[in-house]
């Protein structure tokens, strides 16, 4: 049973959802797995990851790899409508999430401290505050009002990708193909 839950889950997207429902920050489980916030976001984009490496994870946030795969996201249990959303609770949800000091988010929002706290008073962002707000998280207007929620019967939705997955792919890739380089060079200085 465990191989066949294992092929039908997104490991890397049931690690992230994990450590978003036991409250920790992507930041601090990086620093505790003993890496950076760019591994930790490599391991949560990948489909499968290597056992080993997985049952490290679960210890880390102790539960046994039964409950990893048997995980019912009891945060995010049923998907809340989009109109029903309070803007203002939500961006203080990824405030928290990503560890933002919110003196300083207000200062890149150009706004007061003040004009900030009353942003999260406030159920529905006008078009132009909502497209600041993402610009400023660097997320999408998507992700920001719930793309990532659960769909009907527990299947997960794939994520959509931020620029910044996208970049850290192309790098990855990037240093994949030099490291082939290195190779092939050495390989053919190897035959001359």
């Amino acid at each position: 049973m465990e191989s066949v839950s294992k092929n039908i889950i997104h490991e890397g997207a049931r690690l992230k959802q994990i450590v978003r429902d036991k409250g920790m920050k992507i930041l601090d489980f990086a620093r505790q797995a003993g890496f950076s916030n760019q591994i930790a976001h490599y391991y949560f984009r990948k489909e499968a990851i290597k056992r080993s490496t997985l049952l490290e994870f679960c210890t880390m946030l102790g539960i046994s790899l039964d409950e990893f795969y048997g995980w019912t996201h009891p945060r995010r249990a049923l998907p809340q409508p989009a109109q029903e959303q309070h803007h203002g609770r939500r961006l203080d949800e990824m405030i928290e999430e990503k560890g933002l000091n919110k003196t300083r988010l207000a200062n890149r929002m150009a706004l007061s401290r003040r004009a900030l706290y009353n942003l999260l008073e406030k159920p529905v962002f006008t078009p132009d505050q909502l497209k600041k707000v993402c610009q400023v998280l660097e997320i999408s207007q998507k992700e920001f009002v719930g793309g990532n929620n659960v769909e009907d019967g527990g299947a997960e939705l794939v994520e959509t990708e931020s620029w910044k997955d996208k970049y850290y792919k192309l790098l990855e890739d990037y240093n994949l193909a030099l490291l082939e380089l290195a190779r092939l060079r050495e390989s053919a200085t190897a035959n001359s």
